[in-house]
This record gives structure tokens, sequence and C-alpha cells, in this order.
């Protein structure tokens, strides 16, 4: 199958590399199958959710470990039953990222980070209770600077 992707042009995926979101992401609910195009090969630190229902919709995606360790959302066992979960080590998470002019004003959504079955490839955006997530974190106010 082949996706006009917004960032990458024309790509040939197979259907086992879609994620499917069964009830979309936050305002965006209608869209529900995509396909994951990392930035880099090999490498989940940055990727492209790529709609296919719309070749004009695509959101940068971060793998949150890489840039804030402590990072700790908490699934409820509601949560893992609607991903088909069996274990919580079945699950990937991405946040949303809002790319600005510099790295340091660009956001990410720690707060309703997406959870992703890696086995079975279904996706939930997860609205996380801990009060220490916000929507909007500040990827400057992140990022570790070397001496």
């Amino acid at each position: 199958m082949n996706v006009n992707a917004k960032y990458f042009g024309p790509i040939t995926y197979e259907e086992k590399e879609l994620i499917h979101i069964d009830n979309g992401l936050i305002g965006f609910e209608s869209y529900i199958d995509y396909l994951p195009i990392p930035f880099q090969e090999g490498d989940d630190s940055m990727i492209s959710l790529q709609c296919l229902e719309d070749e004009d919709l695509s959101f940068i995606l971060m793998n949150p470990f890489g840039i804030y360790p402590d990072y700790s959302p908490e699934l409820s066992e509601q949560d893992l039953r609607d991903l088909g979960a069996e274990s919580i080590n079945d699950i990937s998470y991405y946040v949303i990222s809002v790319i600005r002019e510099t790295v340091a004003q660009s956001t990410v959504n720690l707060k309703a980070p997406l959870a992703v079955n890696a086995i079975n490839r279904r996706a939930k955006q997860i609205i996380l209770e801990q009060t220490e997530y916000t929507f909007r974190h500040a990827l400057g106010d992140m990022v570790h600077k070397e001496d």
C-alpha cells in the first residue's frame, strides 16, 4: 500500500506497520488509522504519525523517555484492557510535540501520551491523572545541557 506522507512524500507500507487508535486523538476523533514513520530509520526517538484518512494530517511524536528519563505514566486496568494488553511491558509511549522556531520553545504533551500496544498495534491517547505532567512542557526546560 502507499501513502503520500506529509513530511516524506510517497511511502510504501504494509498493513502490519499501521497503528489503529480506537477513538482517535483528542480533537481528531474521526481519524483512526496511522502509519508511524521514524525520522531516522530504526530510531523511535522522533516519528511522524501519518494519518491515512487525510494525507495532510501528521503529528510529530517523541519517545518521552529520551527527553525525560523519569517519565512514569500510570495506566489503569481499563486502559490495558482497551489496548488488549496482557502486561504493561507490552506498551510503548509517545508524546505529541509542537515544533516551534527553536528547540527550546518547542513543547511536548506529557499529560496525554499515546499508549501503543506493541503486540497488536492498538493505541489510545490517555489523559493521565498524575499532576506533575501538563499539556505543554517546554523542551528547553527538559533538555540537559552538557558543560
